[in-house]
């Protein structure tokens, strides 16, 4: 009895089905993933998959999977970028604590050892800066620039600031350094809000004017014929009617052939069940003809 049920066992488990959509319950029952329902037999597994609800249910199954796998891929690509953001906004930050620390420590050292008279060229020279802060091409019609600063009237404004304080001092090194630190940085020229106060002149350009009852994707070009795509779209409706009647009639007749297999396993289990009792009313009976 065991050798038969190891016969049987064996049998079932080479005739289980090998598919991607096919599981199996704790019972051995044949189950359809897509589907979410039980299959049978293993014979009725072809016929399944054959049919049109399955074939949508898995279509269905593989665009669910397909956005999930995208949507995992957008969340991963999200924080990556995230996580690029917060690392940049960080060295930024540590460079700019850098920069600014250097940039005290770099104008107190020369604040401590800068004449009096600096802070006077500083100014003198942000005057300057802020008075040539518009560039030479900025105006595309030379006759609308403003009139150039005449640098005399400047170079005679030195010179009376000049003699009426003490003599300064050779300018050095860090003298230097100090007023191409405020021209650059201190007092440099708003750029922004030159361009904003700035005029444009274009030269007029004529505009394709496009002629009444057309459409504005005709002008320029030929347009499309409308029987033409009417022709395509009775063309396109008939092959999908045809397409749809010929999947109607298959999956009719896979139902029919699924519904013809099941009938011929019940027959057999039938046929088995009548000749299984058959023999034991025979043996019955061979069993009372021989009792005394």
């Amino acid at each position: 009895m065991s050798d038969a049920r190891a016969l049987l066992r064996a049998k079932r488990q080479e005739a289980r089905i090998n598919h991607p959509l096919a599981a199996y319950t704790s019972s051995g029952q044949l189950r359809c993933i897509a589907c979410d329902m039980n299959v049978k037999h293993a014979s009725a597994w072809e016929g399944h998959i054959g049919s049109k609800s399955h074939r949508t249910n898995a279509a269905r199954l593989r665009e669910e999977r397909a956005r999930a796998a995208q949507r995992e891929e957008e969340e991963r690509e999200s924080l990556k970028r995230k996580a690029m953001e917060v690392d940049e906004a960080d060295e930024d930050a540590e460079d700019e604590d850098a920069y600014m620390s250097g940039s005290d420590a770099k104008k107190r050292r020369v604040e401590s050892e800068v004449p009096s008279a600096a802070p006077t060229a500083a100014l003198a020279t942000a005057g300057k800066t802020k008075r040539a802060a518009i560039p030479a091409d900025f105006f595309s019609d030379p006759s609308m620039a403003p009139p150039p600063v005449e640098e005399e009237d400047e170079e005679e404004e030195e010179g009376a600031v000049g003699p009426a304080g003490a003599p300064a001092a050779p300018a050095d090194a860090l003298d230097l350094e100090w007023q191409q630190f405020q021209q650059s940085v201190v007092n440099a020229p708003d750029y922004q809000e030159t361009y904003e106060r700035a005029t444009v002149v274009a030269e007029p350009v004529l505009a394709a004017e496009v002629p009444q009852g057309f459409p504005s994707s005709t002008v320029g070009g030929i347009a499309e014929e409308p029987e033409k795509e009417e022709e395509l779209d009775e063309e396109a409706k008939r092959r999908k009617k045809e397409q749809e009647e010929r999947e109607l009639i298959m999956d009719r007749l896979m139902e029919e052939e699924q519904a013809q297999e099941e009938a011929d396993e019940r027959v057999s289990v039938l046929k088995n069940k009548l000749e299984a009792l058959k023999k034991k009313r025979e043996a019955a009976r061979a069993a009372k003809k021989g009792k005394p």
